[in-house]
């Protein structure tokens, strides 16, 4: 009688495995995995200054161009009193995907000799703003139809008795060897709500 209940139960153990398995292969047949990889575009971050790739290279010394027009009495390419001239900044975010901020702050330089040197006032695309030291910010949405801003900016040399802190004397000084120069910082910041 043992022996027989001992069979019933290994009959019964091996129909409940083999119940088990059938369950678990018509189970399986309705289980199936996917994988994938969700490609996602990176916003490009390519801004131009004077048509240099800021990332590549943030000193953008060399592509900045002083034109001085000249006078009857003063040669054209050059700095002396009374000469007028500037420089074109071009911002170029045509190849950006998201809305930035730049910060423009113009400075005389610390090498500067001419303390007679000033900014007068610059135009972004053709607006003329008097410049009184204030930093240029200006916001350019991503979807703006223009992401390109020239920004000119126009220096003198001041000689009048009323304006000039440099006297005839200090002025011969400094333009044998002297330094006329301005610090130019541009900052770029993405703009994020």
């Amino acid at each position: 009688m043992k022996i027989k209940k001992k069979i019933v139960l290994f009959v019964a153990l091996i129909s409940l495995f083999y119940l088990v398995t059938t369950i678990e292969n018509t189970y399986a047949k309705y289980i199936s995995y996917a994988t994938a990889e969700a490609d996602m575009t990176i916003a490009r971050w390519n801004i131009l200054v004077n048509n240099q790739d800021i990332l590549n290279n943030s000193n953008f010394t060399t592509t900045i161009t002083p034109v001085f027009a000249g006078t009857e009495y003063i040669n054209a390419g050059v700095i002396a009193p009374t000469s007028t001239g500037y420089f074109d900044i071009v911002i170029n975010g045509t190849n950006t995907d998201i809305s930035f901020q730049y910060t423009l702050d113009l400075n005389l330089s610390s090498s500067n000799t001419i303390t007679d040197l000033v900014i007068t006032r610059y135009t972004i695309d053709g607006a003329s703003y008097d410049f009184d030291g204030s930093s240029i910010v200006e916001q350019i949405p991503f979807n703006s139809g223009n992401k390109t801003r020239t920004i000119r900016v126009y220096v003198e040399w001041i000689d009048g008795t009323s304006t000039e802190s440099m006297n005839n004397s200090q002025d011969t000084a400094a333009a044998n060897g002297g330094t006329a120069a301005i610090d130019v910082n541009l900052n770029f910041i993405q703009i994020r709500q």
